[in-house]
């Protein structure tokens, strides 16, 4: 018998781990249910230009950017062609790469999972409405733990508002990842909104031990410090860490690290970034160090000794990691990025009321994907 044909469309193009983990677990999770899917193999122009190594020559700033870039070009280069291996090995794609709208229009599946990441952020540069799924005409319309990204549509891109609406009335079933999202969601829509985990939750621990790499050489002890933005006093905070301990610190996210000049805290990269790099350093690492929702996720899946450093958007509205820790009963791994000489960071970590919350979360979650694909079969048979 001849399996339902499932498309994904997400970010699964962006060169960033937690959005190709998120994208290999939604793929994975799908085809363990029982579904033929495949991830949409699209990437708008604004998700290309971001993860190019250096910038565009379009102003001083950029300019100033890739001068501190170009020494290291090559080595942001290898890191982007890692990623788009990582894609190609771990990931069912479709077969044709689609770069347009109109491509994306021509595509037919019995349903189309938008989902997860935050394919939902009207803010950045990876946005698109594809993400909203205008262009399914005859397929089920299932969103699965989209995100806003903490952008509330309704204050930053109001004039929109009423297609939004649209978007959202027009999906057969819907869930997202925030509590915040839901809410939002409502107030544009009037619709209920499911808060779902994040894809990679839904996996066990086995299916990412198989992506970690093998024989990396790494330090007997070490603390990986994952924080993409590199606030400058979360370095100085991480740096007074390893001093107190006398344990080394491997970073990630190259082009900020060389922007910044993180090396000067004595920090380093791994030899190259993808995701199986990523897995490794969390899976050995002494202790973490995080602002990452999937720097959260991933450090708690291999039971970490980790922290989640409070900041920025945090404080307001940005509830990605709030919701996670929340759910899954991790607030006491939320702290400030205030040094406290007399504070025990390497404490032992209790993961059993974790591992439960987990469990009845993850439960809760498929069950709505389940029922959400059993959809397509029972849209079959009434059109027999």
């Amino acid at each position: 018998m001849k399996k339902n044909k499932i498309g994904i469309i997400t970010f699964h193009n962006s060169n960033n781990c937690g959005s190709m983990l998120e994208s290999f677990a939604m793929n994975r999770i799908v085809d363990f249910i029982g579904f033929d899917s495949e991830i949409i193999n699209y990437s708008s122009e604004g998700q290309q230009q971001l993860y190019k190594s250096l910038f565009p020559w379009n102003s001083p700033k950029n300019i100033i950017k890739n001068i501190l870039l170009l020494p290291h070009e090559k080595r942001l280069d290898r890191n982007n062609g890692k990623y788009q291996e990582f894609k190609q090995k771990y990931m069912s794609l479709n077969s044709q790469y689609i770069q347009t709208d109109a491509q994306v229009c021509k595509l037919t599946y019995d349903a189309v999972i938008a989902g997860s990441d935050q394919i939902w952020n009207v803010t950045i540069e990876d946005y698109n409405d594809v993400y909203f799924l205008p262009w399914v005409q005859d397929g089920l319309k299932i969103a699965y733990a989209p995100s806003f990204g903490a952008k509330n549509p309704v204050k930053y891109d109001s004039r929109r508002i009423t297609k939004y609406s649209d978007f959202l009335k027009g999906f057969d079933t819907l869930s997202v990842r925030e509590n915040n999202g839901q809410k939002w969601i409502k107030e544009i829509s009037g619709r209920d909104a499911k808060v779902v985990l994040d894809p990679t939750l839904l996996l066990s621990i086995n299916e990412y031990y198989s992506l970690e790499r093998k024989n990396m050489e790494l330090p007997e002890k070490y603390i990986f410090f994952y924080s993409p933005g590199f606030n400058l006093n979360i370095c100085k905070f991480v740096k007074q860490i390893s001093k107190k301990y006398n344990i080394p610190v491997i970073t990630w996210s190259a082009k900020p690290f060389y922007i910044k000049s993180v090396w000067r805290y004595g920090f380093k990269l791994p030899d190259y970034e993808d995701p199986s790099t990523y897995l490794t350093l969390i899976k050995n690492a002494t202790l973490v160090f995080t602002t990452s929702f999937h720097g959260t996720i991933f450090s708690s899946l291999y039971h970490k000794k980790f922290f989640v450093l409070k900041n920025g958007g945090m404080y307001g509205t940005d509830d990605r990691v709030i919701t996670l820790i929340n759910k899954l009963d991790l607030q006491n791994h939320m702290i400030e990025y205030r040094f406290d000489k007399d504070f025990n960071y390497l404490v032992d970590v209790d993961y059993n009321e974790f591992e439960y919350r987990l469990k009845c979360e993850r439960r809760k979650s498929l069950e709505f994907l389940k029922d959400s694909l059993d959809l397509v079969g029972k849209k079959n048979e009434k059109s027999k």
